[in-house]
């Protein structure tokens, strides 16, 4: 919102503590707004858009506060702060009077509704769980739509599940799944195992790579690399030529390429290649700890 500076923010700073008496006040603030004519709002929202009035958008986003109470309020079950809900809101109402059109005739309040819930929306599905649950758009929508058409807190049944998918455009199982990822609540990792010492989260296996192992891996790779650079330099001319652009290069060739490019037959470039092979594993054998690495690389 780099359009609005602090004029733009005075509406929504009421909003930002939890505490009873900043929220009132940011309430009293909201309803002591006039209500614009159409005329009113039309010469605020041309000033902003023409001359860039932060003054006039000041006052649009002030007399649309109460809509943005009432809205927040229709998301009060999802047991977020109502504050936390007001100044999400409120954004989403900035955002609307920066975008907002005067010249194609439609009110303010008719175009602000998308943007207000949209950025309620947005806040619920990130905070209403620790780990997010609908990971894409039809189940972002079904997360509030649920909630709307389920006539209880129960979950649901495959007969329900069906019925649902048919009004949404789904399939049982996206019902079903969204239903009781919404149903469940959050169990915190640090939660005490009963009757055990110990949190859940110990009970969590580590799969991130061990640092010993990777370390060691990455020796062995460096070692691999400097033993077969040795081996390289005791195969004569053709035959490094041969293992370099057979194994060794970005674009490996074929053997019919190297047959035309060597200018011998297609077997003879087999045969330097696996003469080339073998010595380069008895070399890297010849070495100390040579044998093990060799398998790997050769």
């Amino acid at each position: 919102m780099t359009a609005y500076p602090v004029a733009l923010h005075r509406s929504s700073e009421l909003t930002r503590a939890e505490g009873g008496d900043s929220f009132r006040q940011f309430v009293r603030h909201a309803f002591q707004a006039p209500i614009l004519t159409a005329e009113e709002e039309q010469e605020l929202a041309t000033r902003f858009k023409r001359d860039n009035d932060l003054d006039a958008a000041h006052q649009l986003v002030h007399a649309y506060l109460r809509l943005v109470l009432k809205i927040a309020r229709e998301y009060g079950n999802y047991h977020l702060h109502m504050p936390d809900l007001v100044q999400e809101g409120t954004v989403g109402l900035m955002h609307a009077v920066k975008k907002f059109d005067p010249s194609l005739g439609n009110r303010l309040s008719s175009y602000a509704v998308w943007w207000i819930r949209a950025s309620i929306h947005e806040f619920i599905l990130n905070s209403w769980r620790m780990v997010k649950i609908a990971t894409t758009q039809l189940k972002r929508q079904l997360f509030f739509k649920l909630r709307q058409a389920k006539d209880s807190s129960l979950p649901l049944n495959w007969e329900e599940a069906e019925e649902l998918a048919r009004k949404f455009g789904t399939d049982p199982s996206t019902i079903l799944e969204m239903d009781g990822r919404m149903s469940g609540s959050d169990t915190s990792l640090n939660q005490s195992i009963l009757e055990e010492d110990g949190e859940i989260i110990d009970l969590i296996p580590d799969r991130r790579p061990n640092q010993e192992h990777l370390c060691i891996a990455h020796e062995q790779k460096n070692r691999q690399r400097d033993m077969l650079r040795q081996g390289l330099n005791h195969l004569n001319p053709r035959e490094r030529m041969i293992i370099t652009e057979r194994f060794l290069s970005e674009r490996q060739q074929t053997l019919d390429t190297l047959s035309t490019t060597l200018a011998i037959s297609r077997e003879r470039v087999r045969q330097i290649e696996k003469r080339a092979l073998e010595k380069l594993k008895a070399f890297m054998e010849s070495l100390p700890d040579g044998r093990e690495l060799a398998l790997e690389t050769v």
